[in-house]
């Protein structure tokens, strides 16, 4: 009897070490899989100090307006973008640590509540985006870009890790200035788009049809 139940034991625990390593192995596959996922979908280069991210059109914001330019598609904010973003915005703001780019961190919660005349813009290092695709070389970002009054882009890399930690929005770039979003654009101060001071979308005339995937590259001015 005695053998009998110590055979058990070790058939037991022998079982449990299996299974064990095999979860510690189906962890270490699942993780491989989600670093070569950030590598397919967002690459960084430091002596460029350049990041390019892969996105695809949302054709939504065609007609539609919105604030936001680029939204990383697994954010609560994902399907509300000119661009659905297809790498995670808190590994993007890592990516522009990397290459050097100094976080503005002036904006908070309360002053995205301003009236027309007291918003605050952006600050942060400034950035160069351009957008291209199949067929399609590099075109500045404001490009595809429509917007109901004219003006000239000024993308700063805001910074935000904090709000976008809490807040889980996905927002990669937004077309006004923003508490939330890693990079946003100070020529148009917080309060702008719930104001309606000007309403943005994408450029049909410009942008490939929906659903259409786009390379965007981020680069730190000189």
């Amino acid at each position: 009897m005695k053998l009998k139940k110590l055979a058990a034991i070790i058939a037991a625990a022998t079982m449990v070490c299996s299974l064990a390593a095999c979860g510690g192995k189906s962890n270490t596959v699942e993780s491989k899989a989600q670093e070569t996922e950030a590598e397919e979908t967002m690459t960084v280069d430091k002596d460029k100090k350049e990041i390019v991210m892969l996105c695809e059109v949302n054709g939504t914001y065609f007609t539609e307006p919105t604030r936001h330019g680029i939204v990383y598609k697994g954010g609560s904010n994902g399907e509300k973008a000119v661009l659905r973003g297809l790498a995670d915005e808190k590994e993007f703001y890592q990516a522009l640590l990397d290459i050097g780019a100094k976080a503005g961190d002036n904006l908070t919660a309360a002053d995205m509540k301003a009236g027309p005349d007291n918003g605050k813009s952006v600050e942060g290092d400034k950035l160069d985006v351009f957008v291209k695709w199949d067929g399609q070389d590099e075109i500045p970002f404001r490009d595809i870009i429509k917007c109901t009054e004219d003006y000239t882009m000024d993308l700063r890399f805001g910074g935000n890790i904090e709000s976008a930690k809490e807040n889980n929005t996905g927002c990669v770039l937004c077309l006004d200035s923003c508490a939330t979003g890693i990079v946003s654009d100070a020529a148009w101060p917080t309060g702008t788009t719930q104001n309606d001071v000007a309403k943005f979308y994408g450029d049909k005339d410009v942008l490939p049809e929906d659903g259409t995937q786009v390379t965007v590259v981020f680069r730190l001015a000189k």
